[in-house]
């Protein structure tokens, strides 16, 4: 297997192609927290990126947000979700909506728009 480009993004195809067309979506490293499966990043039919189980037929894991390997403080969930606002600013919160844990980790001004000072 080797890493290609493609249309939709980066994915894993075998290396001899006319004779074998197996191809993969790259994982991200993160276990399912419902089946335990790799948590892959996709695309929709739109172009909008999501990330979902491996398993997708048997397991429904999605999110529109990026899962985060650090366990939750209040549940001990294995995940975090990260969710970036346009002023840069990370939020970070449980994927469990019983949980409700939130956290804000505010953006770095250690670049200012692009120019060397």
């Amino acid at each position: 297997m080797v890493l290609k480009s493609g249309r939709y993004g980066k994915f894993i195809a075998c290396s001899r192609y006319p004779e074998c067309k197996n191809t993969r979506p790259l994982t991200t490293g993160i276990k399912c927290p419902k089946d335990g499966g790799d948590i892959v990043e996709r695309r929709s039919k739109r172009g909008k990126v999501f990330w979902s189980c491996s398993n997708y037929p048997t397991c429904k894991f999605a999110s529109w947000y990026k899962p985060v390997q650090r366990k939750c403080p209040k549940c001990e969930a294995d995940l975090l979700l990260e969710k970036r606002n346009k002023g840069g600013d990370i939020t970070l919160f449980c994927h469990d909506k019983e949980c409700g844990h939130k956290e804000i980790v505010k953006a770095s001004e250690e670049t200012v728009s692009g120019v060397d000072v």
